[in-house]
């Protein structure tokens, strides 16, 4: 713990305007007695956190396009395709995830307000929407495949709100985590994982017609685009059952 303390009073004593957001609140969270004890009982229970695992089955029935692989900061720990849990829909999860950042989801701090942009990871800069790169599940999506690079992420103070992979906060982060035992580990974690939410929001936030989450417009899509995706049939399918365990029927997608 004083390994862990000690670096954070380094870290506060360095802290630059520039900063995204989402390293800003890490080093302001505080997670309170039940959140340290819950992650470390989960560090606990992996042999090697750390280590990212191939998912057993294909992520979607379509050939894969393109992934981003360990340009943002939370595939340290977590692989491109990250939603394993639930059987019902970690496949949709996932194809959402080729080209939606993880913390387009899971970041969502209720100040400053976030905006969202394509970013290009390599650069690490916004760049201009374009409707070629939206799937509706038209017969014309696989025309050009998605550029792997690009996701849709959110910005504040006109940056990236997230953290790079090859950062120097990163780096820091690995060192720590490796020199730490388990109640650091379990500290750390809660730390990092403080500003997220577990949960990301109902499918009906983005695919409605009133104040969706991402101004699809904006972002580059045709007004067709932008209907087809806020009235899609399986959203609408999806939001029809609120337990995990209710069984899913196909005829129900007909109606």
């Amino acid at each position: 713990m004083v390994l862990l303390l000690f670096s954070g009073l380094i870290w506060s004593a360095t802290l630059t305007a520039g900063e995204p957001l989402y390293i800003e609140q890490y080093r302001a969270a505080r997670p309170d007695a039940e959140a340290l004890r819950k992650a470390e009982q989960q560090v606990s229970e992996y042999q090697n956190p750390l280590r990212r695992e191939k998912m057993a089955w294909a992520p979607f029935h379509r050939q894969p396009e393109p992934l981003t692989r360990g340009e943002a900061f939370c595939q340290t720990c977590h692989a491109p395709l990250p939603h394993t849990q639930k059987p019902k829909d970690r496949s949709f999860l996932n194809m959402h995830s080729r080209f939606i950042a993880c913390e387009t989801c899971h970041f969502r701090p209720e100040t400053p307000e976030l905006s969202y942009q394509w970013l290009d990871y390599p650069t690490w800069t916004a760049v201009a929407g374009e409707a070629s790169r939206f799937r509706t599940g038209s017969k014309t999506d696989n025309a050009e495949r998605l550029a792997g690079h690009l996701k849709i992420a959110p910005f504040s103070a006109r940056q990236p709100a997230l953290a790079r992979r090859d950062s120097d906060f990163a780096r820091t982060i690995e060192k720590t985590w490796t020199e730490a035992g388990l109640s650091e580990r379990g500290s750390l974690k809660a730390r990092l994982h403080s500003p997220l939410k577990k949960e990301g929001p109902e499918c009906g936030v983005c695919h409605q017609e009133q104040k969706p989450l991402l101004d699809l417009r904006q972002l580059g899509a045709t007004a067709t685009q932008v209907t087809a995706i806020q009235r899609h049939i399986i959203p609408q399918f999806f939001g029809r059952y609120r337990s995990d365990s209710e069984r899913l029927r196909i005829i129900d997608i007909l109606h």
